[in-house]
């Protein structure tokens, strides 16, 4: 299970982003909102297969210059109820929808060791003959999160039978991304900032010791609620 949380993580951020036309991607990549490093923000996470719920942390935690271009590390930290966390860390150059931007990805799930994956970095024919689908703005909507109303653009994203749906507000940083809503599952704010242990790469860290649950649900809690409410620059809601 904490295999499939991260792989619908993934999903939901990037592989979604082709059914965006490259939405979420342009998000990730800085072309809707600066990918500064520090900025961080957790969401609850439901799979919609299973109905089990996660929280997941998106954080910009380095950058790096990739033959002359500017690169960012972002980090996608996906935490179960029950169980170890999964952590994906990738080294971009620009919007994750196209995979020339992708240069470095590392893994860590459970206790595993840090594994590097294979990068395909040429896109494949499929996706280059692509039809772009239709993107509607649905207007412009107050959502209620843990730290506060935010207030945010409404967007469809429709191709054939599926539809994403993704609610931004570009103060939400890193990834402007407040709400999203897809066929494998939803996002949904918690609350977000800037510096301090969540802004930090936590992929290198060994893992939680031991499996009571009582001690890992303990930590999630504290782990996701050690700024609740958004305070200023560090998570001012809108």
């Amino acid at each position: 299970m904490r295999r499939i949380a991260a792989a619908l993580a993934m999903t939901l951020l990037l592989v979604g982003s082709a059914h965006g036309q490259g939405l979420i991607g342009d998000i990730l990549a800085g072309k809707l909102v600066s990918p500064e490093v520090g900025t961080w923000a957790w969401y609850d996470l439901t799979d919609a297969t299973t109905g089990q719920s996660f929280v997941m942390r998106i954080a910009i935690v380095g950058e790096k210059k990739v033959r002359r271009k500017d690169g960012y590390w972002l980090e996608l930290e996906v935490v179960p109820l029950v169980g170890y966390r999964s952590v994906y860390k990738m080294l971009l150059t620009g919007p994750a929808s196209d995979p020339k931007n992708i240069h470095k990805v590392l893994q860590r799930s459970g206790r595993e060791e840090v594994q590097e994956l294979p990068v395909d970095r040429e896109p494949t024919e499929a996706s280059e003959k692509k039809k772009q689908p239709e993107r509607k703005l649905l207007g412009e909507e107050e959502l209620s999160t843990i730290g506060g109303t935010v207030s945010t653009q409404h967007y469809a994203l429709i191709e054939k039978d599926r539809k994403i749906e993704v609610w931004l507000n570009e103060k939400v940083r890193p990834a402007g991304l407040v709400r999203m809503k897809s066929p494998e599952g939803e996002l949904i704010l918690r609350n977000y900032g800037k510096g301090g242990p969540e802004a930090r790469s936590v992929i290198d860290d060994p893992p939680v010791p031991g499996t009571d649950d009582v001690d890992l649900d303990m930590r999630v809690d504290v782990q996701v609620e050690r700024n609740p409410k958004p305070k200023s620059e560090e998570g001012e809601a809108p």
